[in-house]
């Protein structure tokens, strides 16, 4: 397929560029999704064929030179037959991907000077609505966040940039993977895995005081080394390239290896949630915790899921056959014991299998169910005056449901949207699970009209008391801003109308929102008007010319029209 340019092309500014390529796109479209579109195509021609039997194994043929040298030649391949086509769409696709990450680029240098940004980005000057230039592409253009992120930190590696006074022009940090990219000749992902390895290389390089000429003449040649390795490997295959070669150069800039600093340690330490498995109901936690603090875990842990302990998480009464008179008198403290070196080996595995009879979880299970047991006692033991305070109320396991769900009486004739079951956190859950927990738990009833409106306590106190920022997390679940996530705990009520200018404390003007949207709603970046209990965001021009309003769909979905 030919690549040449007219002439005129060069000549055209940047819109009138952007609407002829979004017409060439559109026809392009419309042509591969026909469904005649394979039957235009051309088609691969019918060379000489050969019997190949012979050519493999013991038997191979060594009379190759008295065979007939048309049998060897390949006939000429028309143009546009269907894998030339699929090869020059991937290369239309990464073209524009480097497009998309040079402009993400130019958004995350103009969002750092707010002249620029407000001549550029018409963002006014001081607290924006957006916490960075990934948030702004994730709003502006409705990406998902870790897309706007990745195409923010590839800029920084292949994009060139001008010094602080703009009067120099830097070359990219990885300009030969920056001219790969730009030639639209690897994937995006593959870029990534490349400027990760590498970036990742030198900073713990420096760490271990490798020598800089060494550090600098690796790199070097590994970026090309593994560009290369890009144009004619998959992205998975091209990880395993990337692993072999940071092991060389580990081995070569510090054979030695070193221990991580105690201040090192402190920063990759935390727990972390990593997301809900789609399909199984669970969530997935990680935790790196330093040597003290993993030493409480597997206390915890460990009592948990220690075969000969006592105590109420190893009775299972449900698990008990009770057809055996005798299981019934098996409890913790026959269980129990003390020495185990006393334990006879020649009973050890029948009692153990008689314990797996008793409590059939698995060691992870039981560590799990121990670890969870010992917050919810703690919480449940502890003075909520001695704990910290989050965004007004102290810690506390937050549920809301409907009063029918809560006394088990809902029935197939119910509509699906009247039904409420949900926790601050996990968002919909199972009823049952806070039947179960409300048999030991106080109830705090809130009233929700069909229109949402909870009674409010008129400018008693500027100060959203608990019962009336409970109502708000049962109305709003969250921040309320348009697409924000941020859990309930995380929020602080806000008054729509400022209580310096009248606006009374009461549910219907408040709003929970997260400290970020909080301070861009006092920055004039959203208007918030409450219709029928639901809080609606009139965006400022410079966010929407057309000032559409919104609402947070996360949490709970809606086909209400916005307000007037």
């Amino acid at each position: 397929m030919t690549e040449s340019m007219p002439d005129d092309v060069g000549a055209l500014a940047v819109p009138d560029l952007l609407a002829l390529s979004l017409s060439l796109a559109a026809e392009l479209t419309q042509r591969l999704s026909s469904p005649d579109f394979l039957d235009d195509l051309p088609r691969f021609p019918h060379g000489p064929q050969r019997d190949r039997s012979a050519e493999w194994g013991l038997y191979a043929d060594d009379r190759a030179d008295d065979r007939d040298p048309g049998l060897n030649q390949t006939p000429d391949v028309p143009q546009g037959v269907l894998p030339e086509i699929t090869r020059a769409v991937e290369r239309l696709a990464r073209a524009i991907d480097a497009s998309r990450t040079a402009l993400a680029g130019h958004v995350d240098r103009v969002f750092e000077l707010p002249d620029q940004r407000r001549e550029i980005l018409g963002i006014p000057e001081g607290k924006t609505a957006f916490r960075h230039a990934p948030d702004y592409l994730r709003e502006h253009l409705l990406i998902d966040r870790r897309e706007a992120k990745r195409r923010v930190e590839r800029s920084g590696h292949v994009m060139a940039t001008r010094t602080v006074d703009q009067a120099q022009v830097l070359p990219p940090r990885m300009p030969v993977l920056a001219d790969s990219v730009r030639q639209a000749e690897i994937d995006t992902s593959a870029a990534d895995l490349i400027a990760s390895t590498l970036s990742t290389a030198r900073r713990e390089a420096a760490l271990a005081d490798a020598p800089p000429e060494i550090v600098d003449e690796q790199l070097v040649a590994g970026e090309r080394l593994l560009v290369t390795y890009a144009r004619d490997v998959d992205p998975e295959t091209l990880s395993k390239i990337c692993a072999h070669w940071r092991q060389r150069f580990d081995a070569l800039v510090d054979p030695d290896g070193r221990e991580p600093t105690d201040a090192e340690l402190h920063a990759a330490q935390g727990l972390f949630y990593r997301g809900r498995k789609r399909g199984h109901g669970l969530h997935r936690w990680e935790i790196l915790a330093a040597d003290g603090q993993h030493e409480i875990l597997q206390t915890v842990a460990a009592a948990a899921s220690n075969p000969r302990a006592s105590g109420p998480e190893c009775t299972t009464t449900d698990a008990v056959d009770t057809a055996d008179p005798n299981a019934a008198d098996l409890n913790a403290a026959d269980l129990n014991a003390a020495d185990l070196n006393a334990v006879d080996p020649a009973t050890a595995g029948a009692d153990t299998r008689e314990l797996q009879m008793l409590d059939p979880r698995s060691t992870g299970q039981k560590q799990l169910d121990g670890l969870v047991s010992a917050l919810t006692g703690a919480l449940s033991l502890a003075d909520l005056s001695d704990l910290p305070a989050s965004g007004g109320s102290r810690p506390q396991v937050l549920v809301t449901i409907d009063y029918d769900s809560l006394l088990g009486r809902v029935h197939q004739s119910h509509a699906v949207d009247t039904i409420l079951s949900q926790a601050a956190y996990a968002g919909t859950i199972q009823p049952r699970l806070i039947r179960q927990w409300a048999c030991d738990a106080d109830l705090i009833p809130v009233v929700l009209g069909g229109d949402g409106q909870v009674l409010d306590i008129g400018r008693a106190q500027r100060i959203f008391p608990r019962r009336l920022r409970q109502a708000l997390v049962a109305r709003d679940g969250g921040c309320a801003a348009p697409n924000c996530s941020i859990p309930a705990p995380w929020c602080e009520a806000h008054h729509i109308d400022h209580w310096e200018h009248g606006g009374p404390t009461s549910v219907e003007n408040g709003v929970l929102l997260c400290s970020h949207h909080h301070h861009a709603v006092h920055a004039d970046a959203w208007e918030i008007s409450v219709r029928n209990g639901v809080p609606w965001f009139i965006p400022a021009p410079y966010l929407d010319t057309t000032r559409r309003a919104r609402r947070n769909r996360y949490r709970r979905s809606g086909t209400e029209d916005p307000p007037d």
